[in-house]
């Protein structure tokens, strides 16, 4: 996870005290998780919600005895006295958005990491930006593969590009202000 300790500037445009919701689409390991629930949602009122598949990677084996993607999330979220404000979704975005749990959730904070295909970006700016707080924070991961190998300027953008083209589409003068942006991008809704 690339950007965290930029993830303060955060502070300067949200009061984290106030009781929060933050969403996460693709959790993986959980460590950013772990930085929203220590750092961002302060408040004991504030909650994760973590949306995730937890396919089994093709790095996984298939032996019992291998930990996967899902087992070092879990073994994340527990170890915290904070666990009891997350939320695990298993599922895709778009089998999320057509849960109760999403229609009945207003969000303050996301944090999109996806598969990072220009469709699933663009469903989830589609999705959550009507349901993001006024001054809400969007937080995009793998924006700009410009930053990925300062050696190898096409490093990455095979995964960064679609992400970026539908990030660049959605931003208009009018809708968000960009508060930080490098490797990801920081919005933050008007």
């Amino acid at each position: 996870i690339r950007c965290l300790h930029e993830w303060n500037i955060i502070e300067q445009h949200i009061d984290i005290n106030s009781k929060l919701t933050c969403l996460e689409i693709g959790s993986h390991e959980g460590q950013s998780a772990m930085y929203f629930i220590k750092n961002i949602l302060i408040n004991p009122l504030s909650k994760l919600i973590c949306v995730d598949p937890f396919y089994k990677s093709s790095w996984s084996r298939t032996d019992a005895t291998v930990i996967n993607y899902e087992d070092i999330f879990n073994l994340n979220i527990s170890n915290n006295d904070k666990n009891k404000q997350i939320n695990k979704y298993i599922g895709t975005n778009k089998e999320f958005y057509n849960s109760d749990l999403f229609k009945n959730t207003m969000i303050d904070i996301v944090y999109i990491d996806d598969n990072h295909t220009y469709e699933s970006t663009t469903l989830n700016i589609n999705n959550i930006y009507p349901k993001l707080s006024k001054g809400g924070i969007m937080i995009f991961d793998d924006y700009d593969g410009d930053y990925c190998d300062p050696n190898d300027k096409n490093a990455g953008h095979h995964w960064t590009d679609p992400v970026k083209k539908a990030v660049d589409e959605f931003i208009t003068d009018d809708n968000v202000d960009i508060i930080f942006k490098e490797y990801q991008i920081i919005l933050k809704k008007k």
